[in-house]
């Protein structure tokens, strides 16, 4: 739409409560004039000029019509340069001067108090000629803050609907043809790019050929390339006739999309189609008319109130006819392309668990766990016709989605249907478990909702977990759920409020979707990412050191490892806080745990989580995790050829250790201290993070470790979901199984149990919305089940990088079975434990080109270890017995030389 610098505004206001007030000459949201009609018996005009949201009185005049509730009144305001004129019912009323905006859009607003209808307005150029009209007599998103209701806009209280001339253009249906020749095709790729995916933290298209999709992209870059994904689509191409591409666009900035079919024949000869002038683009206003944003205050994401009436339902195939469309308008390309090295979202359905029909055409579904996209629905309907649908991760009351998110979203689109047969589907990402729709055919099942889940490669297969404690199969399930939906095309820390990367949360997630899915990829390009462009808090940066390090332990990719830029991740490493005097990390720079500055301590979050905490410049948590990322940046240094640096970084990680264990801990409590203060007196306080941290970054000898067991045994849960992925491995680094069993089945409301007891159909950012008001139902960096159990509970670990050799060492305590599978590059390994009779046997699947060492726990002095019913060599370890060089196979392990897997159902379960 066109902006005219003068125009005429008509339309009609009831006063609902308070005032009425119309905005005009719009800049922005927060720029703009604003004239007033004040009801409720004091019957002015007051005029405002509004200037970075902040309001000036410009005048207030008597009116010469009562303004009474409820009751219609017309008005025109007309803008000519500096001079405005007002109407109401037909009567000049005001004449002002004001020169402050030139030209803009129209918009209403409400106060705290205030609500008012809007009717028929429109808005003339000079010329009388009507650049933009609503009778609001359908459903419409042209001011997406009210309400159609009765063939009116209703503005509620506190509304700002003020918007600017021209609408944006935001949607884009683009297509192009090629026609291919009557041969057999070998293969035929489709790459393709779009930008920007950065205000939406999101896509930017949606790909299609022949009317399949195909993939999404592209993914955030890196530094300043584009990256651009490919996908097969050889299954697509149909030889001898015309084939279409076509994508769905969608972003505000640096509106681009560059693409390029390929087709090889068996003959070797190829043809191609590139975009160009010869494709077809199509403004998608009419289809998805601007609605506003289902976004939070970190990113805005669009509202997708699809109109199916302008929706070019059947674009992209080649029975669509395009000859209304303007031709693409070409753009630069381009020019720093580089493939993005990671698996492809892929687009697919997920029926419901369950339907509930609460009222004829209004259904309330559960899908059972958390889903990331939306709804794809075939219907038949009437023109006119709508659905009212709603998203949400929980409820607000029996069979009611919250779709005003606690994260800040609003999951809440509007479809309006065209008459007959029709598929409409959602394009971008809702993060949900729940959803209400309003407005569709009685009798609907679960066939009839399908989720249209964006799902990044992932076999859920792969990876297994039962027990004989029925409430950590519960534990385990929505952890492996979250991390199996929650990967899009980046590693973030939710798709809910945020989707930003942050170091800690994406060395969470990598480390449970390396134990159950051995695919480090994404969380490689997540962590290079973050390389280059760091977040906030002091200890984060560290984790881009250990997320290489674990990755590489994992999978032995030297490639991977190598292609970082070796100085920037060395460069992260707190040298200029290292105090040679102390041995210890002392901040000179930066604050502790002040704020949410770069280089502010965090130690846990939110701050509410942080048990007391005494920030000092000697942090004993930031010392832990300094210690551990320069023993494994040392890793990394002999693995790329730095000796030298390797070595200076051993020499360090041992001077940490030493001053920790020297100053830090406190032999009394047994536990360590939070810090030293800034004259290095010791802090006499223990928050349980302290010890926690110590414990599971490697400071801590046996002792120590049970020391800091037994606070955790009489505090519990006593931090957050983020803290928990260390305080369960210092339970069993502590020699403490029971009480790690004890903190994974917590009945409290501080406890995954919990998460699940709310709803939540993923992993909650905290214990209880209670701790933090705006909390995501959808946060990796809770998952961390889907790793403790297979490497803590079960101590499954490459020893050497790739899992060439590993350790399986299971600390049973208080469970009589357990079994699990965890998927790696040489295989998947199969493990499985059961205690009976005084003595615990043990399974293992050892995949082909690995062998194992394998401990069997809880073993008394003087036992006999017999590997597959044979007396074996084994030596004793504080643990149990340790048996060496397992070699690919099916096995079992025991005391008791009669063991077979075999008929052992529990055991079983690992081959």
């Amino acid at each position: 739409m066109t902006s005219p610098a003068d125009y005429t505004v008509n339309g009609t206001f009831a006063i609902r409560a308070g005032n009425a007030s119309v905005a005009f000459r719009v800049k922005d949201s927060a720029d703009f004039l604003m004239w007033q009609f004040r009801g409720g018996g004091v019957n002015t005009l007051v005029t405002h000029r509004t200037v970075r949201g902040r309001f000036t009185v410009l005048k207030t005049l008597r009116l010469p019509v009562r303004l009474v509730t409820g009751t219609s009144y017309r008005f025109s305001i007309v803008t000519t340069g500096s001079a405005i004129k007002t109407y109401l019912n037909g009567r000049l009323v005001d004449r002002s001067t004001d020169a402050t905006f030139t030209a803009g859009g129209i918009g209403f607003r409400t106060g705290r108090t205030e609500s008012a209808w809007f009717d028929d307005v429109t808005v003339l150029d000079p010329a009388g000629t009507t650049v933009f009209s609503n009778t609001f007599d359908t459903a419409s998103m042209d001011f997406p803050c009210g309400q159609i209701t009765g063939g009116r806009l209703l503005i509620g209280p506190g509304r700002t609907c003020a918007r600017p001339f021209p609408y944006p253009v935001t949607w884009a249906f683009l297509r192009g043809q090629l026609a291919v020749a009557a041969k057999q095709v070998s293969w035929a790729h489709l790459y393709a790019t779009g930008s920007s995916p950065k205000p939406a933290r999101q896509f930017v298209y949606r790909l299609s050929v022949n009317g399949s999709v195909v993939g999404v992209g592209p993914t955030q870059s890196i530094r300043s390339e584009t990256r651009y994904d490919g996908f097969d689509v050889t299954g697509l191409i149909h030889p001898g006739t015309s084939n279409t591409v076509g994508a769905l666009a969608y972003t505000v900035a640096d509106q681009r999309f560059q693409a390029l079919l390929v087709v090889r024949f068996a003959d070797g000869t190829t043809q191609t189609l590139g975009t160009g002038q010869a494709w077809k683009a199509q403004p998608g206003g009419s289809a998805l008319p601007e609605s506003g944003s289902i976004g939070t205050r970190s990113y805005a994401a669009p509202r997708e109130n699809i109109n199916a009436r302008g929706y070019p339902l059947g674009f992209d195939t080649p029975r669509f006819n395009p000859a209304r469309w303007p031709q693409a308008q070409p753009k630069a390309p381009f020019t720093q392309l580089v493939a993005t090295p990671t698996g492809k979202v892929q687009r697919q359905l997920r029926l419901p668990v369950s339907v509930v029909q609460t009222a004829p055409g209004h259904y309330f579904i559960d899908y059972g766990r958390t889903w990331i996209g939306g709804l794809a629905l075939d219907i038949t309907g009437t023109a006119g016709q709508q659905l009212d649908i709603r998203y949400g991760q929980t409820v607000s009351a029996p069979r009611t989605v919250r779709y005003a998110t606690a994260a800040g979203n609003t999951y809440r689109d509007v479809w309006t249907l065209r008459a007959g047969a029709q598929h409409l589907e959602t394009w971008g990402i809702r993060v949900f478990r729940y959803v209400e729709v309003i407005g569709a055919p009685a009798g609907w099942g679960r066939p009839n909702f399908p989720a249209m889940a964006y799902l990044y490669p992932y076999d859920e297969t792969a990876a297994t977990f039962a027990s004989s404690d029925p409430q950590l199969n519960q534990v385990w399930q929505p952890a492996h759920n979250t991390i199996a939906v929650t990967g899009q095309n980046l590693f973030v820390d939710s798709w809910e409020r945020e989707r930003a990367p942050y170091e800690a949360d994406n060395y969470l997630q990598l480390l449970g979707s390396l134990f159950t899915s051995a695919d480090p990829t994404l969380g490689n390009y997540s962590n290079d990412l973050l390389l280059h462009g760091r977040t906030w808090p002091t200890e984060w940066p560290f984790y881009t050191i250990l997320a290489a390090h674990e990755a590489y332990q994992q999978t032995g990719d030297t490639a991977a490892l190598s292609a970082y830029d070796y100085a920037t991740l060395r460069g992260i490493l707190p040298t200029a806080w290292f105090e040679p005097a102390t041995g210890l990390i002392h901040k000179t720079t930066g604050n502790t745990g002040v704020g949410t500055c770069v280089d502010c301590d965090l130690v846990d979050w939110p701050t509410t989580e942080r048990d007391g905490y005494v920030f000092t410049p000697y942090n004993t948590v930031v010392n832990a995790l300094s210690y551990r990322a320069y023993l494994d940046m040392a890793d990394i240094a002999d693995d790329t050829g730095h000796p030298a640096d390797a070595a200076a970084d051993r020499a360090t990680a041992a001077a940490i250790k030493t001053a920790v264990n020297k100053l830090l801990w406190d032999p009394t409590r047994r536990t360590y201290r939070d810090g030293l203060h800034p004259d290095r007196s010791p802090v006499d306080h223990h928050a349980i993070q302290a010890g926690v941290f110590a414990v599971a970054m490697g400071i801590a000898d046996p002792a120590q470790a049970a020391g800091v067991a037994a606070t955790i045994a009489a505090r519990g849960i006593a931090c957050s979901t983020y803290c928990a992925a260390y305080l369960l491995p210092a339970a069993y680094l502590g020699g403490r199984p029971d009480v790690a069993v004890q903190l994974f089945t917590s009945p409290g409301p501080r406890g995954w149990l919990n998460m699940i007891a709310q709803g939540a159909g993923a992993t909650m950012e905290v214990w209880d919305a209670r701790i933090k008001a705006n909390t995501t139902y959808s946060h990796p960096w809770a998952a961390s089940p889907a790793f403790l159990l297979p490497r803590d509970l079960f101590g499954i670990t490459a020893t050497t990088p790739g899992f060439a050799t590993f350790d399986l060492a299971p600390q049973p305590g208080p469970l009589a079975w357990a079994h699990i599978t965890v998927p790696t590059g040489k295989g998947r390994i199969g493990a499985a434990f059961h205690t009976h009779d005084g003595h615990t046997d043990i399974a293992v699947a050892v995949p082909g080109n690995t062998t194992a060492r394998i401990t069997i726990p809880d073993t008394p002095q003087g036992t006999t270890a017999y590997l597959d019913g044979h007396p074996t060599p084994a030596t004793r370890t504080p643990t149990g017995l340790q048996i060496d060089h397992i070699p690919p196979g099916c096995h079992t392990l025991g005391t008791n030389p009669n063991t077979d897997h075999a008929p052992d159902a529990q055991l079983a379960a690992a081959c």
